[in-house]
C-alpha cells in the first residue's frame, strides 16, 4: 500500500513537470509578450524651445547736458511717462538771473537803436546846417578881409586869422556831415548798434537754452526702468540719471544650440511665456538669426519681435520661447520610443509573423513623442518599444498599446 502510494506521487510530480515544460515550450514557441505600437498618421509639429530675455530696442539713458544740482525728481522706477513729460529739474536761480540780465541788455540796445533813428539823425542834420552857416559866414569874413588886405587897410595877421577861421568852419561841416551819414539807416552807427543788438539777442538765446536744460523731459513715451538720482545730487554731463524703455519694438534675445541652426528661418512663428507669469503666453516672430556661433558655448543668437507686448513684459525679464520650425499635416509617424540609433542610422523592430524584424527607416521632422517617417514604414504596421529587451528574429506576441493622436506635437530641440 505504501509503495503503491509513492508510485502514484512520483507519477503526479512527473506529470506536473511535463506540463510545466510543455507550457514553457509552448510559450517559447508562441513568443514573449511585448508592447506593440502602431504606425499612424497624424499632424506633427516640431519646435525649438529655449530661454531668453526681453530687450527693448529703444532703451534710452536720460541725463543732464549741464552741471547742476537736482532740485526736483518727479518720477519713480516703473512709472509710465509721455513724450515731453517733466522727469526732473535742476536748480535754476543763476540761469534765470543770467537770462534777466541778458534781456535787460537787449532792451537797452533796442532803445539805443531807436534813439539813433529818431533823435541822433535829426540832431545831426541840424548841426550840419549850423556848421554850413558858420562856414558861409567865415568865407564872407575872409573875402572881406582879403579885399581890405589888398587895399592895405587890413594887416597880414587879420588875413591869416580869417583864413584859419574859414578852414576850421569847413572842417566842422565835414565832421557834422559824417556824423549825419553815420546816423542814417545804412550808417556805421546804425550798423554797429544792430550788430551789438544781434549779439545781445544771441546771448539771450543761449541763456534761454541753458534755462531750458534745467528741466529734463522724457524724449518719448515709455517706462522708467532705472532711477539713479535723488534730490540734492549734482548732475554731470554724460552721467545717466534715469533709464527709459521707449514704447515700440520689443524683442526677445535667446541663445540656441548650434545643432538647430539648420531648422531656423526668419519669419517663423513663436510663442513666449514669462517665467513670472507661466500661465500667460504671447505671440512672437523670429526676425534675426545671427550668422555666427559662440565658440565658447556652441550657441547661435536669435531675436524674436513681440509686436504686441503684454503690459507685464519688462526689459531683462526671463522668458521661455518656443519657435515653430516645422509643421506637417497627416504624415506617417512612429513613436519616438521605438526608434533606435536615432542620431546615426535610425531603425526599428517591426512585429511580423510573430517575430521581431529589424527595419531601417528614414525620419523627417520630430515632434513630441513621435517622429515623421519618410521611408521604411507604412501606416498600420506594429513596431516594438525600445524599452523591450528584444533582439531581431525573436518570437514575440505583441500587445498593441492604445495611442492618442495628438495634433501638433512639440519637441524640445534646444
Amino acid at each position: 500500500m505504501t509503495g503503491h502510494s509513492f508510485s502514484k506521487r512520483r507519477i503526479f510530480i512527473g506529470a506536473v513537470v511535463l506540463l510545466v515544460v510543455a507550457a514553457a515550450f509552448m510559450m517559447k514557441l508562441r513568443g514573449k509578450i511585448v508592447v506593440g505600437i502602431p504606425v499612424e498618421r497624424r499632424d506633427l509639429l516640431q519646435t525649438v524651445v529655449t530661454t531668453g530675455r526681453v530687450t527693448s530696442l529703444a532703451r534710452v539713458e536720460v541725463g543732464s547736458q549741464i552741471i547742476g544740482s537736482v532740485a526736483v525728481v518727479r518720477v519713480e522706477a516703473g512709472d509710465r511717462v509721455k513724450a515731453g513729460q517733466v522727469l526732473l529739474q535742476l536748480r535754476d536761480d543763476e540761469a534765470r538771473a543770467a537770462l534777466d540780465q541778458s534781456l535787460a541788455v537787449v532792451r537797452e540796445l533796442e532803445e539805443r537803436l531807436k534813439q539813433i533813428g529818431s533823435i541822433d539823425g535829426p540832431v545831426s542834420q541840424q548841426r550840419v546846417a549850423e556848421a554850413e552857416a558858420t562856414l558861409r559866414q567865415a568865407v564872407g569874413t575872409y573875402e572881406r578881409i582879403h579885399t581890405l588886405y589888398e587895399s592895405g587897410i587890413s594887416s597880414r595877421a587879420e588875413l591869416d586869422d580869417a583864413l584859419r577861421a574859414r578852414d576850421v568852419a569847413a572842417g566842422l561841416v565835414e565832421r557834422e556831415k559824417l556824423q549825419r551819414n553815420n546816423s542814417r539807416p545804412q550808417g556805421s552807427d546804425v550798423r554797429l548798434a544792430e550788430a551789438r543788438l544781434a549779439q545781445a539777442r544771441a546771448v539771450v538765446a543761449v541763456a534761454r537754452e541753458r534755462l531750458a536744460r534745467m528741466v529734463i523731459t522724457a524724449p518719448g513715451d515709455g517706462t522708467v526702468i532705472i532711477r539713479k538720482v535723488e534730490v540734492g545730487d549734482v548732475a554731470q554731463p554724460g552721467v545717466p540719471l534715469l533709464v527709459l524703455s521707449r514704447n515700440g519694438r520689443t524683442q526677445i534675445t535667446a541663445q540656441i544650440d548650434e545643432k538647430n541652426l539648420g531648422l531656423l528661418r526668419v519669419g517663423q512663428a513663436a510663442v513666449g511665456s514669462a517665467d513670472a507669469y507661466p500661465e500667460k503666453s504671447f505671440p512672437a516672430s523670429l526676425t534675426t538669426v545671427v550668422p555666427a556661433v559662440d565658440p565658447q558655448r556652441g550657441t547661435v543668437e536669435v531675436r524674436c519681435d513681440v509686436t504686441e507686448p503684454p503690459s507685464y513684459l519688462v526689459p531683462d525679464m526671463t522668458v521661455s520661447l518656443e519657435i515653430e520650425v516645422a509643421r506637417h499635416a497627416h504624415v506617417v509617424t512612429v513613436a519616438s520610443e521605438a526608434v533606435r540609433d536615432v542620431s546615426s542610422a535610425p531603425w526599428v523592430l517591426v512585429a511580423r509573423d510573430g517575430r521581431a524584424v529589424r527595419r531601417n527607416i528614414t525620419l523627417g521632422i520630430r515632434g513630441s513623442g513621435a517622429s515623421e517617417v519618410t521611408g521604411g514604414l507604412t501606416e498600420g504596421e506594429i513596431v516594438l518599444s525600445g524599452a523591450e529587451k528584444i533582439t531581431a528574429g525573436s518570437r514575440i506576441r505583441p500587445q498593441v498599446a492604445v495611442s492618442e493622436k495628438v495634433s501638433g506635437g512639440k519637441s524640445n530641440a534646444n
